[in-house]
């Protein structure tokens, strides 16, 4: 959930991760189950080399769960923690792929379809937006869309800016 800014170091570009947004689109277990609409709230900060954020995801107005990261870079590498998964929190790796998106291995602490790996590709190329999708290989070698939400700022944020 970062946004161009928040990796890059170029101070002209447009603003970080800090403040508050609000993202819609969809998880989905597995290939065979269908996918779920959800919306989600969070609140980020950037400091520097330290990127973060934490709110929550609802579902059919009744489901919801604490989702969150936390990054480091180091050099051109990114690592930390995310929160948001039903088998616990995932460890991240990764770095950018070009000019406006970032790639991360996220590896979780017990198996999820089959493996205990998917990857989140977050985009930021929307200007005031960021979308992140998480890719993960089931069991029959498909990889599948497991999550996308595209998220920007609230209107609350914008209005204190």
């Amino acid at each position: 959930m970062l946004t161009g800014p928040v990796f890059a170091q170029d101070e002209q570009q447009t603003a970080s991760l800090s403040g508050e947004w609000e993202g819609k689109g969809f998880v989905q277990k597995d290939e065979k189950s269908k996918p779920m609409n959800v919306r989600c709230k969070i609140a980020g900060e950037d400091t520097g080399d330290r990127i973060g954020f934490e709110g929550e995801c609802r579902a059919m107005m009744i489901m919801k769960r604490a989702i969150g990261a936390n990054l480091v870079r180091q050099g051109d590498t990114y690592s930390g923690t995310y929160l948001g998964s039903h088998v616990g929190v995932a460890q991240l790796e990764g770095g950018q792929n070009g000019p406006n998106t970032y790639v991360l291995t996220m590896t979780f602490p017990k198996e999820v379809n089959g493996d205990d790996v998917a990857t989140m590709t977050i985009d930021t190329s929307g200007e005031g937006t960021f979308t992140i999708t998480t890719v993960d290989r089931m069991e029959t070698g498909d990889d599948i869309t497991t999550s996308q939400i595209t998220f920007e700022r609230s209107a609350r944020s914008v209005a204190s800016q």
